[in-house]
């Protein structure tokens, strides 16, 4: 959605917009949007600047990183961003405030919202995602899902760092 923020009014500005997975071109992504992205965007304009408000709802089905399992999560994301119209001034060294971080300056009187929703979308998935908090993952030894099974084999856990001392330790226990 492209917004012309000279034409915006004093004060607040809301506008609802819905985006599908070929609008936020989400094809080369480790997830599936479910449904669209609902997304809430509220301008308020002063005489110098513009606070963009944004919140979004949608929902995922991406593959847990443990068991590997697909499964579905919603989202319900929120990010502020402050316009300024110019360049943004670049000097050897600045203490950047949180407002800093999420200014963007505009040339043109016209700023397009997809990408912002996009980086949103994308930045809000884990790195490794799980279907729950206590996934328990495969057996690494039959690949049996432990969420579901217990198969029996035994996990002993060694710190790495102390791996060459457990073979010092089995190599003098059979001499």
């Amino acid at each position: 959605m492209i917004v012309n923020l000279e034409k915006l009014k004093q004060g607040r500005n809301e506008f609802q917009v819905e985006y599908g997975e070929k609008d936020l071109d989400l094809a080369k992504v480790d997830f599936t949007l479910l449904g669209k992205v609902r997304a809430h965007l509220l301008f308020f304009k002063s005489r110098t600047n513009v606070k963009l408000s944004i919140e979004l709802t949608y929902r995922l089905r991406m593959t847990c990183s443990r068991c590997l399992e697909e499964f579905e999560r919603d989202f319900n994301e929120k990010s502020t961003y402050y316009l300024k119209q110019g360049q943004e001034e670049y000097r050897e060294e600045k203490h950047l405030t949180d407002e800093d971080i999420f200014t963007l300056y505009y040339a043109v009187e016209e700023i397009d919202v997809t990408p912002l929703v996009r980086e949103m979308v994308i930045l809000s998935v884990p790195m490794k995602p799980l279907c729950k908090e206590d996934c328990k993952g495969l057996c690494p030894v039959c690949g049996a899902n432990l969420n579901y099974e217990d198969c029996g084999h035994t996990q002993e856990k060694v710190d790495p760092r102390l791996l060459k001392l457990k073979e010092l330790k089995d190599l003098l226990g059979k001499s």
